[in-house]
């Protein structure tokens, strides 16, 4: 049996032949501007500073390459009991001048994992942020992951649990 493999190129990852691809992806409406919703998304503090305990979240700067924070090529972790998520920051596009068009991607290398390693294994996270009106702006988030069919079902309702409360984060932030 041929391992399946995704096709990034930061952070290749692969699981079993037996796990199918799963996509969450949901969309909202925040009452932010796209400007300060773009530089709270894009502030690794965001992540870092607001995990409750156990878990925690590190980027890993590189003075070699120049890059720190949210660039392309930084690494990262997010930890914690059953969690094991860890990669590099891919592509980071800022918002066009009429607010349109940010676009931040995580790609998760092999070994990461939630709950199990034999359950799910997360293979990137993209979010997409537009201005809608002055005072609010869209926000998109596009989590990818390998998944056992008999477990793909519990994860959805976990992600959706989890992810609900991510537009008011984001409000608040």
């Amino acid at each position: 049996m041929a391992d399946r493999v995704t096709n990034v190129d930061l952070a290749p990852n692969a699981a079993p032949a037996h796990f199918v691809d799963h996509a969450f992806e949901r969309t909202w409406t925040v009452r932010r501007p796209v400007r300060p919703l773009w530089e709270w998304l894009n502030d690794p503090r965001t992540f870092t500073e607001s995990q409750v305990w156990p878990f925690r979240v590190e980027f890993i700067d590189d003075p070699n390459l120049g890059v720190s924070g949210m660039q392309q090529g930084v690494l990262n972790i997010h930890h914690g009991p059953l969690l094991s998520v860890h990669g590099r920051v891919g592509d980071v596009r800022p918002p066009d001048d009429d607010g349109t068009g940010g676009y931040r991607d995580l790609q998760y290398g092999y070994g990461s994992y939630a709950i199990s390693l034999r359950l799910v294994r997360p293979t990137r996270l993209q979010l997409w942020v537009d201005r809608k009106d002055d005072a609010t702006s869209t926000l998109r988030v596009r989590l990818d992951s390998f998944v056992t069919p008999k477990f793909e079902r519990w994860w959805e309702r976990g992600l959706r649990l989890f992810w609900s409360r991510f537009p008011n984060w984001a409000e608040r932030g």
